[in-house]
């Protein structure tokens, strides 16, 4: 360790001192800043509840959209399964019994059903989709 001792001078700032005012004006516009930003927060965060609130309506109407398709395919193939059935047991009753009148009609019917879809019913399948899930158009399960 030394014992040296440095003296000097201390220097006064050559700058002017900030006037009472400004420094109110400052801290005035800090706290109106600060407000400010906590209401476009809280604006921004209640839009962002909006969507996804919006977002889960949307889902929860593809979901239930699809359990009533799977549920329309699963019936309509089922019956088509029974009716190509019977329509090829027809087939054979017509062919056995020699009428060519009716193999005809037999095999017209199984053509018909062959080139039918099970969504030709829907006329509108967007209107269809617009309205699902609604209040005018509840989805019943």
């Amino acid at each position: 360790m030394s014992d040296t001792v440095h003296i000097g001078k201390v220097l006064r700032s050559k700058s002017s001192p900030i006037p009472t005012a400004d420094a109110f004006a400052a801290l005035n516009e800090i706290v109106a800043a600060a407000r400010e930003y906590g209401r476009i927060r809280q604006q921004e965060q209640t839009k962002r509840a909006a969507i996804a609130a919006a977002e889960h309506v949307q889902v929860d109407r593809i979901h239930a959209a699809e359990k009533s398709l799977k549920l329309y395919f699963e019936r309509v193939f089922a019956e088509r399964a029974h009716t190509s059935e019977e329509m090829f047991v027809r087939l054979d009753q017509a062919m056995d019994s020699g009428d060519p009148q009716m193999v005809h009609a037999v095999v017209r019917g199984i053509v018909d059903l062959a080139q039918s879809s099970p969504l030709a019913g829907l006329d509108d399948f967007g209107k269809f989709w617009a309205e699902l899930g609604t209040d005018d158009s509840p989805v019943e399960l």
